[in-house]
């Protein structure tokens, strides 16, 4: 019983730690000067980000796809925008590392969790490569499979230990 409940606190602690970075993400979006849809895209997408664990990857593309129709505007980047991103996802990885977590369950959760991190950082380090050519775009594309991959693990993993 004593394990369950340690696996049960790193568990918490790495969600924990992505909660706080998601509200931290839509604090500093709220404080750039933004107009009524922007503000309503950001909620969207949080809200799409904080449920991926519960989608598959077909549900979470279809409604990635659907946020872009309902959103076209929203998200076209440029490389500072990518930047910010590598610089937000660096900020979440050394949050997680900073954990000091109890349980084998726990750090294997973790190491998942940094590796999705990573990919991410990776992708955006390729869309800051201008221009975006066929051998880029695949690039991307199998990082993001890869990535998404790993996404799949963690939602597993984490239904095991749903109580």
């Amino acid at each position: 019983m004593e394990l369950a409940n340690l696996i049960k606190q790193d568990i918490e602690s790495i969600l924990q730690i992505e909660s706080q970075d998601i509200k931290q993400l839509v604090e500093d979006y709220r404080e750039d000067l933004m107009d009524a849809e922007t503000f309503d895209a950001i909620d969207a997408y949080n809200m799409l980000y904080s449920n991926i664990y519960e989608m598959s990857e077909e549900e979470y593309l279809d409604a990635f796809r659907t946020l872009g129709e309902a959103y076209p505007n929203f998200g076209k980047a440029d490389e500072n925008d990518f930047q910010k991103s590598i610089a937000e996802l660096e900020r979440l990885k050394h949050a997680f590392n900073e954990l000091q977590l109890n349980t084998t369950e726990g750090k294997h959760l973790l190491a998942l969790q940094l590796a999705v991190l990573e990919l991410d950082i990776q992708v955006y380090q390729k869309l800051t490569l201008s221009p975006t050519t066929s051998e880029i775009q695949a690039e991307i594309n199998l990082l993001e499979t890869e990535s998404f991959g790993i996404t799949n693990q963690i939602n597993q993993f984490l239904e095991q230990y749903h109580d």
